[in-house]
């Protein structure tokens, strides 16, 4: 199915504002499914490896006949488009599938034993709570979201060599950035932070490939808006229309709900919370205080009510008690 914008685009709504409506227009081609490599820019990726590292060359995985199949599909699509080619590099790693929510196969790499040999960038990484805390004066929302952000920055000439990897029919290497590498978000956070910076903390906040521009006015929020795309624009960067949200008072960014002056949970993980069955393993136990912990700052006490739970993460024996029932509630309720 087509991702481009017309007919059937976000800016034909006729909940947007006329002047909205025409914005989008203006910057139709930033929802078009990019026909070319994205340019080299002095944020391309790159790829310091640790002294005296030998190369990783790894066998690619058995896989059945299907997903062979789909591989060689895969691997035409992406030759096609160039974002790969072919390899001669004495760097091999191997090939993963993974299923996807709608039964289709995402093309991923195994890249770990190349991230075992990567000097670490120290890239400081923006924290949720400090993006949310811009937005407390904030009343329009337009949420923004990069089409296959890291295929959209270059890697490094000198480093495409390192991030080969081999299938069944071949070697090939990628000449974008491909996900799994180390530092790939520091790269990407890097590029955000450098093409939005006379806008970062005024008026837009980025998370990767997250952008969310807010404003006190919608004659505000159109200016805002307007200067968003011409920087996408002018840095060849696409946005996916079918993920982004325009002039909303209420967006769900980064797992939680925002409106004027107001943050919270979004209604599906709240719902998550809420359904969450009784745990019957230490892994249950995990997931629960993984996804209740994300918002413990709305929980008074968190950390008091959930110690019965996080103290039988230390136990041998796995032993459900009226105590850890409690607290368990708790948590679902609060």
């Amino acid at each position: 199915m087509s991702d481009t914008l017309l007919p059937t685009s976000v800016a034909d709504q006729p909940t947007l504002p006329p002047h909205f409506t025409s914005l989008l227009k203006n910057y139709d081609h930033l929802f078009q499914e990019p026909s070319t490599l994205p340019p080299k820019r002095d944020i391309d990726h790159r790829i310091n490896l640790e002294p005296g590292a030998h190369a990783p060359n790894l066998k690619p995985y058995r896989f059945p006949y299907y997903q062979k199949n789909e591989i060689e599909r895969l691997i035409v699509e992406m030759l096609h488009k160039k974002q790969i080619r072919p390899s001669t590099s004495s760097f091999s790693s191997p090939v993963l599938l993974v299923k996807k929510k709608d039964g289709t196969w995402r093309f991923r790499v195994d890249y770990r034993a190349l991230n075992k040999i990567t000097i670490k960038d120290r890239f400081p990484i923006p924290t949720i709570d400090e993006l949310l805390d811009e937005l407390h004066q904030a009343r329009y929302f337009t949420k923004l979201d990069l089409r296959s952000g890291y295929h959209q920055i270059r890697m490094a000439e000198e480093d495409i060599h390192k991030i080969a990897f081999r299938t069944h029919q071949g070697h090939y290497e990628f000449t974008v950035l491909p996900f799994g590498l180390s530092n790939a978000p520091s790269t990407f956070q890097a590029l955000m932070n450098k093409i939005f910076q006379p806008f970062l903390r005024k008026f837009i906040v980025v998370f990767f490939d997250d952008i969310l521009i807010y404003s006190a006015s919608q004659k505000d929020h159109l200016l805002h808006l307007s200067q968003s795309l011409e920087v996408l624009k002018q840095n060849n960067l696409y946005i996916k229309h079918s993920k982004c949200s325009f002039l909303t008072t209420m967006i769900d960014f980064l797992g939680h709900q925002i409106t004027q002056g107001q943050v919270g949970p979004t209604k599906s993980n709240l719902e998550a919370i809420q359904n969450f069955l009784e745990p019957k393993t230490q892994k249950d136990i995990r997931a629960f205080l993984g996804l209740t912990g994300y918002y413990r700052k709305f929980i008074k006490g968190y950390a008091t009510i959930a110690y019965p739970l996080m103290d039988l993460l230390k136990q041998t024996l796995f032993l459900w008690t009226p105590t850890t029932q409690t607290a368990f509630e708790l948590l679902k309720t609060n």
